[in-house]
């Protein structure tokens, strides 16, 4: 019955019917004797909706009866910085980024719990390790960029790599809007203007920073793209009223 209700639980989380899954998998443990993978499932579910002190406990006795999986260890390692013990969190999420075979769908949150500690080298190279495996992955690719920045790295060397981001996804604007960001910390303004000089309403419409906003009035104004700047500035006065 146990394992019923365990494959139910499993299912609905695969489906991210999270509330769903944890009815399931409590129902689980309730029928017999405490399973560790129904625990394990159980903890990574509360940490997903922020219970990170009963998922920290759920994850420590799952980890008594048999070792955690590496989702699980993701899990475990956050509960650990959000519940105050950071060294311990950031010492599992060391050595997650060391294994050469940490598995790729988690490999952007792994990314993220480092960066979250200000770790961003090591971020930025987890990340590497997701373009390696998947060369036309466009998310991985930017993550690298965006902890390159974090990271102090000269926006010249970023530059090249957000050109390669446009490639792999000419679509997405967030991408030409770092472009344009990165030649204006070089004062390449005309380069800035032309990596977002043809954007539609829906793509500047798709921004809500205002400090982006306001870089691109400064750009079209700059370029005499009257237009564009007087939707950009009616888009900072709608970011202001959210």
């Amino acid at each position: 019955m146990i394992q019923n209700r365990l494959q139910r639980a499993v299912a609905c989380y695969s489906r991210g019917l999270l509330g769903e899954a944890l009815r399931h998998v409590e129902a689980a443990i309730a029928d017999g004797d405490v399973d560790a993978d129904a625990l394990e499932l159980k903890g990574v579910i509360l940490q997903m909706q922020g219970s990170f002190y009963p998922a920290l406990d759920t994850l420590q006795e799952a980890a008594r009866l048999q070792p955690l999986s590496m989702a699980a260890r993701l899990a475990i390692a956050d509960c650990y910085c959000q519940t105050g013990d950071l060294e311990r969190g950031r010492a599992i999420l060391h050595e997650l980024a060391e294994l050469g075979d940490f598995p790729s769908g988690l490999l952007s949150s792994l990314a993220e719990g480092l960066g979250r500690l200000q770790e961003f080298d090591l971020a930025r190279r987890v990340c590497e390790m997701a373009v390696e495996r998947n060369p036309e992955s466009h998310a991985a690719l930017y993550g690298v960029v965006f902890y390159m920045a974090r990271g102090g790295e000269p926006p010249a060397k970023s530059i090249p790599l957000v050109e390669r981001l446009i490639d792999l996804a000419p679509r997405v604007f967030r991408y030409r809007m770092s472009l344009a960001t990165l030649y204006s910390q070089l004062e390449e303004w005309e380069k800035a203007y032309l990596a977002i000089a043809d954007a539609s309403t829906d793509e500047l419409y798709s921004v809500d920073c205002a400090c982006c906003v306001t870089r691109l009035v400064d750009l079209y104004v700059q370029f005499g793209d009257h237009d564009r700047a007087a939707y950009c500035r009616c888009r900072l006065v709608e970011i202001a009223d959210d």
